[in-house]
């Protein structure tokens, strides 16, 4: 997958449904969130992409969104949100997430993958 993501950049076509804000493509403000999802290698190499995203008008949802593949339309209007933030009880006490706010583009031409980051966990 690292090789296609270097060559051809990240596609939410492929993302899963199942998903807390479905299939989209999803980034952390926390490199410690990301980490939870890294997987070494034989030599104990992690890798994660510095991404760079214009987010627009974001939904601010504090409940999960299974099945979705677009952002909830805004309200008064017949336009889409451009992204989803999952936020979290630290500013939004009656939301679902603890620790790290969750950003979700659906859209691959709102991400760009900046710098592959390789490290070893101590």
């Amino acid at each position: 997958i690292l090789d296609v993501i270097l060559k051809a950049g990240l596609d939410e076509r492929v993302c899963s449904l199942g998903g807390l804000f479905g299939a989209g493509i999803y980034l952390a403000e926390n490199s410690s969130k990301s980490d939870e999802y890294c997987t070494p290698d034989s030599r104990g190499i992690c890798r994660m992409f510095v991404v760079r995203a214009v987010l627009g008008s974001s939904y601010e949802a504090m409940q999960a969104m299974n099945n979705v593949r677009l952002p909830p339309v805004m309200p008064g209007s017949d336009r889409l949100h451009d992204s989803v933030i999952g936020v979290t009880k630290d500013t939004h006490p009656s939301a679902f997430l603890e620790k790290y706010r969750e950003f979700i583009v659906y859209d691959r031409r709102q991400t760009y993958p900046e710098l592959l980051v390789e490290f070893k966990r101590v």
